[in-house]
């Protein structure tokens, strides 16, 4: 009963909150002169991003649920009672953003992707973890 509960209050959390985070993001991309389709809805949501020749799709899902819970890869998944401070929502949302614009500003920054790809493993220290998949011939 715990787990459909910590399920609830996440699916709660993202109905209100995701559609906001989602514009937010989507409106800054878009401000920063950045081509931004969105497909789909809640966690299936990517934006696909056009830059020049360059196009990048971002997946929204785990951002989404690194807001909003405690762990994201944790089994069940565990709401963060923190986000009902606004001050630590605010912080915390910040701060997720931030590392996955970092990523993504490293990838179109460089003309050679290898070379993006390079640049983002000077990130990495910052993460646990990041995955990048380049497709070098995406119509095959």
């Amino acid at each position: 009963m715990q787990n459909q509960q910590e399920i609830t209050s996440i699916n709660y959390f993202l109905s209100k909150t995701g559609p906001v985070i989602i514009y937010s993001l989507k409106s800054f991309l878009q401000a920063a002169g950045i081509e931004v389709e969105e497909k789909g809805n809640g966690l299936d949501t990517v934006f696909q991003i056009q830059v020049g020749k360059k196009e990048l799709q971002l997946y929204l899902g785990n951002l989404l649920l690194e807001i909003a819970t405690i762990d994201r890869d944790e089994a069940p998944l565990r709401f963060d009672e923190g986000l009902l401070d606004f001050d630590y929502f605010l912080s915390k949302l910040s701060k997720v953003i931030e590392s996955k614009l970092q990523i993504l500003f490293k990838l179109l920054e460089h003309e050679d992707v290898d070379k993006a790809m390079e640049s983002i493993t000077e990130l990495t220290s910052n993460y646990e973890r990041i995955c990048i998949l380049k497709l070098d011939n995406p119509q095959s």
